[in-house]
Protein backbone atom coordinates (compact mmCIF):
# COMPACT_ATOMS: atom_id res chain seq x y z
CA UNK A 1 0.00 0.00 0.00
CA UNK A 2 2.86 2.64 0.72
CA UNK A 3 4.77 1.39 -2.46
CA UNK A 4 1.95 2.39 -3.87
CA UNK A 5 0.72 5.33 -2.03
CA UNK A 6 4.62 6.57 -3.56
CA UNK A 7 4.37 5.82 -6.83
CA UNK A 8 1.17 7.82 -7.19
CA UNK A 9 2.74 10.45 -5.50
CA UNK A 10 6.02 10.66 -7.43
CA UNK A 11 3.96 10.38 -10.93
CA UNK A 12 1.84 13.32 -9.62
CA UNK A 13 5.35 15.45 -8.55
CA UNK A 14 6.05 14.60 -12.22
CA UNK A 15 3.04 16.01 -14.32
CA UNK A 16 2.87 19.15 -11.86
CA UNK A 17 6.54 20.05 -13.03
CA UNK A 18 5.51 20.62 -16.75
CA UNK A 19 6.32 23.80 -18.04
CA UNK A 20 3.99 26.04 -19.53
CA UNK A 21 3.79 28.90 -22.38
CA UNK A 22 1.69 31.30 -23.78
CA UNK A 23 1.51 33.79 -27.08
CA UNK A 24 -0.16 37.30 -26.18
CA UNK A 25 -0.42 38.45 -30.33
CA UNK A 26 -1.47 41.92 -31.12
CA UNK A 27 -4.82 42.87 -32.97
CA UNK A 28 -3.60 43.22 -36.19
CA UNK A 29 -4.32 40.64 -39.05
CA UNK A 30 -1.41 40.00 -40.74
CA UNK A 31 -0.34 36.28 -40.18
CA UNK A 32 3.09 34.63 -40.68
CA UNK A 33 4.30 31.34 -41.65
CA UNK A 34 5.93 29.28 -38.75
CA UNK A 35 9.50 29.20 -38.83
CA UNK A 36 12.07 26.70 -37.71
CA UNK A 37 12.95 27.29 -33.63
CA UNK A 38 16.93 26.88 -34.61
CA UNK A 39 15.97 30.11 -36.78
CA UNK A 40 14.59 32.66 -33.89
CA UNK A 41 17.23 34.87 -32.71
CA UNK A 42 17.05 36.46 -28.91
CA UNK A 43 17.97 39.68 -28.14
CA UNK A 44 18.06 41.12 -24.45
CA UNK A 45 16.92 44.81 -26.29
CA UNK A 46 14.72 46.37 -28.83
CA UNK A 47 17.81 47.97 -30.44
CA UNK A 48 19.16 44.93 -32.84
CA UNK A 49 20.04 47.22 -35.73
CA UNK A 50 17.22 46.03 -37.93
CA UNK A 51 13.73 47.13 -38.89
CA UNK A 52 11.07 44.90 -37.37
CA UNK A 53 7.58 44.95 -36.36
CA UNK A 54 6.13 43.53 -33.43
CA UNK A 55 3.95 39.95 -33.70
CA UNK A 56 3.20 39.79 -29.89
CA UNK A 57 4.36 38.78 -26.08
CA UNK A 58 5.06 35.12 -25.46
CA UNK A 59 6.03 33.65 -22.50
CA UNK A 60 6.96 30.65 -21.04
CA UNK A 61 8.07 29.12 -17.36
CA UNK A 62 9.70 25.85 -16.66
CA UNK A 63 10.50 23.76 -13.29
CA UNK A 64 14.00 25.25 -11.73
CA UNK A 65 15.36 21.37 -12.13
CA UNK A 66 15.63 22.36 -16.00
CA UNK A 67 16.76 25.79 -15.69
CA UNK A 68 17.07 29.13 -18.12
CA UNK A 69 18.09 27.72 -21.32
CA UNK A 70 14.72 25.17 -21.31
CA UNK A 71 12.58 28.17 -20.79
CA UNK A 72 14.04 30.24 -23.40
CA UNK A 73 13.74 26.94 -25.33
CA UNK A 74 9.90 27.01 -24.80
CA UNK A 75 9.80 30.66 -25.83
CA UNK A 76 11.86 30.10 -28.89
CA UNK A 77 9.23 27.46 -30.04
CA UNK A 78 5.91 29.20 -29.59
CA UNK A 79 7.34 32.12 -31.36
CA UNK A 80 8.42 30.48 -34.20
CA UNK A 81 4.77 29.03 -34.40
CA UNK A 82 3.33 32.20 -35.01
CA UNK A 83 6.30 32.78 -37.57
CA UNK A 84 8.97 35.26 -35.57
CA UNK A 85 12.29 35.72 -36.69
CA UNK A 86 13.42 36.96 -33.48
CA UNK A 87 12.71 37.87 -30.00
CA UNK A 88 13.18 41.05 -28.13
CA UNK A 89 13.60 42.47 -24.93
CA UNK A 90 14.40 39.06 -23.20
CA UNK A 91 13.77 38.54 -19.33
CA UNK A 92 14.42 36.01 -16.99
CA UNK A 93 12.83 35.96 -13.75
CA UNK A 94 12.42 33.38 -10.90
CA UNK A 95 8.66 32.43 -9.83
CA UNK A 96 7.20 30.52 -6.77
CA UNK A 97 5.82 27.23 -7.92
CA UNK A 98 3.55 24.80 -6.20
CA UNK A 99 6.36 22.19 -5.52
CA UNK A 100 9.37 24.10 -6.00
CA UNK A 101 10.99 27.67 -8.15
CA UNK A 102 10.55 27.87 -11.37
CA UNK A 103 12.01 30.25 -14.37
CA UNK A 104 10.15 32.60 -16.49
CA UNK A 105 11.59 34.07 -19.63
CA UNK A 106 8.88 36.73 -21.45
CA UNK A 107 9.96 38.38 -24.80
CA UNK A 108 8.83 40.27 -27.70
CA UNK A 109 8.32 38.02 -30.96
CA UNK A 110 9.00 39.87 -34.18
CA UNK A 111 9.50 39.75 -37.90
CA UNK A 112 11.94 41.44 -39.65
CA UNK A 113 10.98 43.95 -42.14
CA UNK A 114 13.74 42.85 -44.83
Amino acid sequence: MKTKTLIILIIGVMLASCSATHILTNDNSQQYLPNETKNIEVFSTSKIGREYVIIGDVVSRVEDFNGANASVKYLKKEAAKIGADGIINLRLSIEQGYIGNGVEAKGTAVKYIN
